[in-house]
């Protein structure tokens, strides 16, 4: 099972990774995530475990799978019996201060395919959600003059 968005934002780049690295201020600015953390404190880093809990859908434990910060790119990979879930979150510059967000989440395995199914919609709206409110916030961020939280 595959969902996938895409979001235009007009922010830089690097303002748009700060926000989505910035983890644990996630449920302050999108309703797609009811709470969020960086489980042992300190920055979202390559094999950091994360914890999120989104509206219609249990709390799950994530490891980041891929960080890579010069490239804008991050995965988070879930894995429980049966089967494994990834999402990932790539920035693409499109102009001075324009940036596309694409986020995907995949669900594979003996179990993660079926569950994948019956959670689908939730997940497409949640993912939407996320992107059609991180674009509002990093928009009314840079329209404020608000700099961007470090990252």
């Amino acid at each position: 099972m595959r969902c996938e968005i895409a979001v235009d934002i007009d922010s830089c780049a690097d303002h748009v990774w700060a926000v989505i690295t910035d983890l644990n201020r996630w449920p302050r600015w999108t309703s797609a995530v009811r709470d969020a953390a960086l489980l042992g404190g300190g920055t979202l880093a390559l094999h950091g475990v994360v914890r999120l809990r989104a509206p219609g859908l249990p709390e799950r434990t994530w490891r980041v799978a891929e960080f890579q910060a010069r490239r804008h790119r991050v995965a988070l990979r879930h894995e429980g019996v049966g089967g494994h879930a990834d999402v990932r979150f790539a920035l693409t510059p499109t102009g001075a201060s324009r940036t596309r967000l694409v986020v995907t989440h995949e669900r594979a395995g003996w179990m993660g395919s079926p569950m994948g199914r019956l959670t689908a919609g939730r997940v497409q709206a949640n993912l939407q959600q996320l992107g059609d409110d991180l674009k509002a916030h990093c928009e009314t961020r840079r329209r404020s003059g608000i700099a961007a939280p470090a990252g």
